[in-house]
């Protein structure tokens, strides 16, 4: 993994892609984070990725999951 530091408004460019990320600001251990990329590129949060991979997973049955087959927990 790379790790860079930025300041506000600095940016860092994936030019192979066509995506810039920005720091737009940040608040105690909080950083808002600006992307810029193509209008098809899809952009999402971690979690959010793996809640989209782990509803694509098929059921051991073979058929694919959705919201009525997962099993969520409570924290």
């Amino acid at each position: 993994m790379l790790v860079l530091s930025r300041k506000i408004g600095e940016r860092i460019v994936l030019p192979e892609t066509s995506v810039t990320i920005a720091v737009l600001g940040v608040q105690g251990k909080r950083a808002r984070i600006g992307i810029e990329a193509p209008r098809g590129a899809a952009v999402h949060r971690a979690e959010v990725w793996q809640r989209i991979l782990d509803v694509a997973k098929p059921n051991p049955d073979g058929a694919p999951m959705d919201e009525s087959t997962c099993e969520c927990s409570s924290p």
